[in-house]
């Protein structure tokens, strides 16, 4: 069967300016208006299917989504690799193959940036996984898993019974009695609007826990037909559990990383300050996500009923297990979701990929070397120009991601000299380790000229 794939690596903060910022054409599609047809077709297709009451209202709902993808697409929000549409491609063919019932004719898999590890269906074909999937999971297996249940999603039309039934609360009498109370209030009007507002908001992506849990039944049953290994669909949700807990905690010991026989670090570098500039306002880390695509409802409940329904054993260890497709997806996926955010010089971002990843054997050493020098040379011309806080915003005494939080009064703390014999000092270190003379020379260079 022929598998239509386009794959999407959304960044939903600054991404419409990576294309003019990098000079780079690798985030534009070969063919952007077939893509746009592709999807508009799929849209319309599902939209003529709607009727009854409301039906206009429900299907402006999907159309304007439609048009924020393509905005998306036009705004160049996206990543096109070959490699990754050639792996997931294998999956999805062992998926399909297996259940010859799946009409996956309209199916399109776009690939979302985030580095959260979540994966959605938006109910007319159009299917996303986030980047942090891949670099989450360890096989196909568990990747099939996710897969089958969004497949799920869609057999079951949550989407739409999930917009149906929002559109008609939005237009009940209760809603506009609500409304007109909000209205004939006089005082405590902003906060009773803020709560109605809340209650009519309209989430493709805003499913129940039973219909979350009714996706993986049916999703399983799917599953369970391919050559994959049954318990892993446990395993895969289990993966999903501590979103909260994986994204940033990785102790980055920067007073390790940027301490040099020649510089060595300096305590003050870490030092807190109360400053007008501490911000105290609570800054949310997955403001580059989709808020729809973060989290996962009532995972224990969900492995409950699956072990319950289907008497799955959870097993141990790794035998079996296929891993033909999903190790090529990480690599790529380790280095690109590190390369994006640098692209948007989110460097706080960048920095903890980069420290993280290393660290754990997640990337080369070389990659990391030059990686790091580039970055460190980031730093500079954004300090430089007076950029910084542009793209890192300081330490924020509400944020739950201390990681991020001390990389964040690193960066701000430094002084431009201090950058500079930082960037020398690792340039000089490492420089006899890089075989890739040329590009690391250029900015070692860069930094030896700045400190004569």
């Amino acid at each position: 069967m022929h598998i239509r794939t386009f794959y999407l690596f959304i960044f939903l903060l600054l991404a419409a300016n990576v294309n003019a910022q990098t000079g780079s054409n690798e985030y534009l599609p070969e063919d952007f208006d077939a893509i746009k047809n592709y999807l508009k077709a799929i849209n319309l297709k599902h939209v003529q299917k709607i009727d009854g009451k409301f039906s206009s209202k429900i299907k402006k709902v999907y159309k304007d989504r439609d048009e924020k993808i393509v905005k998306s697409i036009e705004d160049s929000a996206y990543f096109f690799n070959s490699s990754i549409q050639k792996s997931l491609d294998g999956v999805l063919q062992e998926i399909y193959d297996s259940n010859p019932e799946i009409n996956s004719e309209d199916y399109c898999f776009f690939i979302n940036n985030s580095l959260v590890p979540n994966a959605a269906c938006y109910g007319d074909g159009m299917f996303e996984i986030n980047l942090g999937l891949f670099t989450r999971l360890e096989s196909d297996d568990e990747l099939a898993f996710i897969i089958c249940h969004e497949i799920a999603h869609k057999r079951l039309e949550h989407s739409l019974k999930n917009v149906s039934r929002r559109v008609a609360l939005v237009n009940s009498k209760d809603t506009k009695k609500k409304i007109n109370d909000v209205k004939s209030r006089k005082y405590g009007k902003t906060r009773a609007a803020l709560s109605v507002i809340d209650e009519l908001n309209i989430d493709i992506l805003d499913y129940s826990r039973e219909a979350e849990a009714e996706a993986d039944s049916l999703g399983f049953v799917f599953f369970s037909k391919t050559k994959y290994l049954k318990p892993c669909a446990l395993w895969s949700l289990e993966k999903l559990k501590k979103v909260n807990e994986m994204v940033f905690h990785y102790d980055v010991k920067l007073d390790s990383v940027f301490n040099f026989e020649d510089y060595p670090f300096q305590s003050y570098w870490l030092k807190e300050t109360t400053s007008l500039f501490d911000t105290t306002e609570k800054i949310n880390e997955f403001a580059i996500v989709s808020d729809t695509l973060k989290t996962h409802p009532e995972i224990e409940f969900r492995i409950d009923k699956l072990i319950g329904d289907f008497n799955i054993e959870k097993g141990k260890g790794d035998l079996g297990l296929v891993k033909e497709h999903l190790p090529k997806m990480k690599k790529v996926s380790h280095i690109q979701s590190i390369q994006f955010t640098y692209d948007l010089k989110m460097l706080d971002l960048t920095l903890y990929q980069l420290i993280e990843k290393f660290n754990n054997k997640k990337i080369e050493p070389e990659y990391y070397f030059l990686k790091m020098a580039e970055t460190l040379q980031q730093v500079y011309l954004t300090k430089k120009n007076h950029e910084l806080g542009k793209y890192v915003p300081q330490k924020s005494s509400l944020s739950d991601e201390k990681q991020l939080n001390v990389i964040r009064l690193f960066l701000h703390n430094l002084e431009l000299k201090e950058v500079k014999k930082i960037a020398l000092a690792f340039c000089d270190l490492h420089h006899p380790k890089v075989t890739n003379k040329e590009s690391f020379h250029t900015i070692h260079n860069f930094f030896k000229t700045l400190n004569n």
